[in-house]
């Protein structure tokens, strides 16, 4: 391991990382440099549940520094399911004799939700449910993070109709979390909450749902650079998703919008039913050839219904219309998205592919 540690001048520029993420200023780096040095880190446990194990990938995929230089000299982990060397029952007496040696000390670090179906009957490790490693372990740690949507708030596993009864690491076993969302998470939001704690002997300042202000205060279109144009009425679910991948670019290269994808809102409760459907069918050959023509909103005036509809109600509702562009938006929304439909595109789009110009006749 000796000739794979980072640098001194590699940790320092982590650290600055690290300050901005918390919003600190970079005079405070020499204290965070203390902090990761020291020999008082709390060992961590990450213990993976039902999940792809998607989170751990963000590490595993982490460049500057790389994973072992963060999971072991920065985060001070002492079990991890997917990368230790142990296996079978050495690995589990590693875990557990680390939750013996240091009750009520270490920091649980929870990966996936828990399936609480029939007693936890449709997840098992070791020939134990995930619930009752759950119950045994969580409780005695003294912070327990959940890291990504699936720990926090069930995920994917506890999408619709959920037949394992996954769900959150609160709503499982009923204790208190640190929800670090997202699908991944930003590795550098985990770093930067354990380093919170150890500059200053608590976890940062949380929301009432559990997530911390610094990486989940504000929305995404709030600070977002828009790099290929606002996407808010092209199914961008940015707007009421909160999170800062506008400021953390993975692995400082890039994130979902710089590369010309709307937001699904990966970070909030129970995105995979309330945001779907994030496609259509017509959506991927309409946004690679309709959109890079496509007239700005802000340059629009107004938008015709009659030209689909022939009835004068929508017009009627057009013109009580504030803000044209919103109205555009929310067009988009219905036709695209919740109706899943090109039906009538042509008549506005005469590009989009599969659009037609029939009328469309209303009840």
């Amino acid at each position: 391991m000796e000739q794979h540690r980072m640098n001194r001048r590699s940790f320092l520029k982590y650290c600055g990382g690290i300050a901005a993420t918390l919003g600190l200023s970079q005079a405070m780096v020499p204290q965070i440099v203390r902090a990761l040095t020291t020999d008082n880190r709390p060992p961590v446990i990450w213990l993976h549940f039902a999940e792809c194990t998607g989170c751990s990938e963000a590490f595993l995929r982490a460049t500057d520094p790389g994973v072992a230089d963060i999971l072991l000299d920065v985060l001070n982990v002492t079990y991890h399911e997917t990368i230790q060397v142990a296996c079978g029952e050495k690995a589990e007496h590693n875990r557990d004799q680390t939750v013996a040696d240091y009750a009520g000390e270490f920091i649980c670090v929870v990966e996936g939700a828990i399936p609480t179906a029939n007693n936890g009957a449709y997840g098992m490790i070791g020939g134990r449910t995930m619930l009752d490693i759950a119950q045994t372990v969580i409780p005695q740690a003294k912070h327990t993070i959940a890291l990504g949507t699936c720990a926090a708030y069930g995920g994917l596993p506890a999408a619709a109709p959920n037949p394992t009864g996954a769900k959150g690491v609160k709503d499982a076993i009923g204790v208190s979390t640190i929800n670090i969302t997202g699908c991944p998470p930003h590795p550098m939001n985990l770093v930067a909450t354990i380093t919170s704690y150890l500059l200053n002997n608590q976890m940062p300042a949380l929301r009432s749902d559990g997530r911390p202000y610094f990486c989940h205060g504000d929305t995404i279109h709030s600070g977002c650079p828009t790099p290929h144009g606002c996407m808010e009425g092209y199914n961008c679910k940015g707007p009421r998703t909160y999170n800062n991948c506008h400021q953390q670019a993975y692995n400082e290269e890039s994130w979902c919008i710089q590369v010309e994808h709307q937001c699904i809102g990966c970070s909030e409760p129970g995105f995979w039913d309330a945001h779907a459907p994030f496609y259509n069918p017509m959506w991927v050959p309409m946004f690679s050839t309709y959109r890079p023509t496509a007239i700005p909103h802000e340059d629009q005036k107004t938008a015709s219904c009659n030209r689909c509809h022939g009835g004068g109600i929508f017009e009627e509702e057009e013109a009580v219309q504030s803000d044209p562009r919103r109205f555009q938006q929310a067009m988009h929304r219905e036709h695209e998205i919740r109706l899943m439909t090109n039906r009538s595109c042509a008549n506005c789009h005469p590009e989009a592919p599969g659009g037609t110009y029939e009328q469309i006749i209303d009840d």
